[in-house]
């Protein structure tokens, strides 16, 4: 059985591993430590935009070969 408890600095959740495998939880963990980072950042929305272009533009020039015609011979 799943608990919750709460007190005033924190809740405590308790899932017992034959419920929810811990290969199954771990992705919504990496969810909640990520909004918790996300809390407490003081990163613009713009500011994380622009580095979400850059990193797609960076992957692209990396990856650009794989992904279209090899040039001609």
């Amino acid at each position: 059985m799943i608990t919750v408890e709460t007190t005033a600095q924190s809740t405590r959740v308790t899932i017992p591993n034959d419920e929810v495998p811990p290969k199954r939880l771990r992705p919504f963990l990496d969810w909640l430590r990520l909004e918790a980072t996300a809390q407490h950042s003081e990163l613009k929305e713009s500011e994380a935009d622009q580095m979400a272009e850059d990193l797609k533009a960076d992957w692209w020039v990396r990856n650009k070969a794989r992904f279209t015609d090899p040039p001609a011979q």
